[in-house]
C-alpha cells in the first residue's frame, strides 16, 4: 500500500475523440492525501477550454515533419509546412504506407443543445489520478485544423495550461495543511484523525474553527 502511495500520478490529457493530441503526467505525491483526492479544477474549466478552441483552429502552425536522415552525423532532416494544403501535398506525395499514418481528417459533428447549434469536431480534456477520472469535459472546436494535431503552438499552449493547474494545486495544498494546523492545535485532532474526516466532515470542523476565530 506504500508503495503504490509512493507512485500516484496525475494525467492531464487533450483528445481529438479518440486521438490524444497531447498529455502531460506529474507526481500526485507532492501533494498532501487530502489535496490529492479532492482536487478541483471544474471552475478553471471553461477557460481552459477557450484557450484550446483558439489554438486548434487557427489557421497557420509551424509544425515539423521527420523525413530521414541526411548522414550519421547529421540531425533528422526537417521540412516545414505552415498551411494545411501544403501538409495535404506532403501527405499526397508521400509513400502509401506512410499517407495512410499521416491522413487525418476528424468528422464535424453539427447538433442543437440547449437552443445553441453547436458545430465543430469532437475534443476532450480530462485529468486523471492513476487510472481514475476526476474531470472530464467535451467541447467542440469550428473550423478545426487537423495540422494543429502536429503543431509547435499546441505544446507550447498545453504547457501554459499545465502552469496554471499546477499553481492551483498548490495554492490549495498551501490551505489544506494551514487548514489541517487549525485542526491539530485548535482541535486537538491526530494527523491520522484527519485523514479519515470525509471532506463534509472536514467542512463542518473547519466552519466551526472559524466561527471560533471570529468571536
Amino acid at each position: 500500500m506504500r508503495e503504490k502511495e509512493r507512485n500516484n500520478l496525475f494525467r492531464f490529457s487533450l483528445y481529438q475523440e479518440k486521438v490524444l493530441l497531447c498529455e502531460k503526467s506529474f507526481s500526485a505525491d507532492m501533494y498532501n492525501p487530502f489535496t490529492r483526492y479532492s482536487i478541483d479544477i471544474r471552475n478553471i474549466l471553461p477557460k481552459i477550454i477557450v484557450n484550446f478552441q483558439k489554438i486548434l483552429s487557427k489557421r497557420e502552425y509551424k509544425t515539423s515533419f521527420s523525413v530521414g536522415r541526411k548522414n550519421i552525423k547529421d540531425d533528422t532532416s526537417r521540412v516545414y509546412y505552415d498551411s494545411y494544403n501544403d501538409y495535404l501535398k506532403f501527405i499526397e506525395n508521400s509513400p502509401k504506407r506512410i499517407s495512410n499514418h499521416l491522413e487525418y481528417n476528424p468528422k464535424i459533428y453539427k447538433q442543437e443543445i440547449d437552443g445553441r447549434v453547436i458545430k465543430g469536431v469532437e475534443c476532450k480534456i480530462g485529468l486523471y489520478i492513476n487510472d481514475k477520472t476526476i474531470v472530464e469535459r467535451t467541447f467542440y472546436v469550428n473550423e478545426f485544423n487537423p495540422i494543429s494535431r502536429w503543431s509547435v503552438e499546441i505544446l507550447n499552449k498545453f504547457s501554459e495550461v499545465m502552469d496554471v493547474l499546477t499553481d492551483k494545486n498548490k495554492n490549495d495544498d498551501i490551505t489544506n495543511m494551514w487548514d489541517d494546523y487549525d485542526l491539530i492545535n485548535i482541535k486537538r485532532f491526530s494527523i491520522s484523525q484527519i485523514r479519515e474526516f470525509s471532506p463534509y466532515k472536514r467542512a463542518e470542523i473547519l466552519k466551526s474553527i472559524q466561527n471560533y476565530k471570529n468571536k
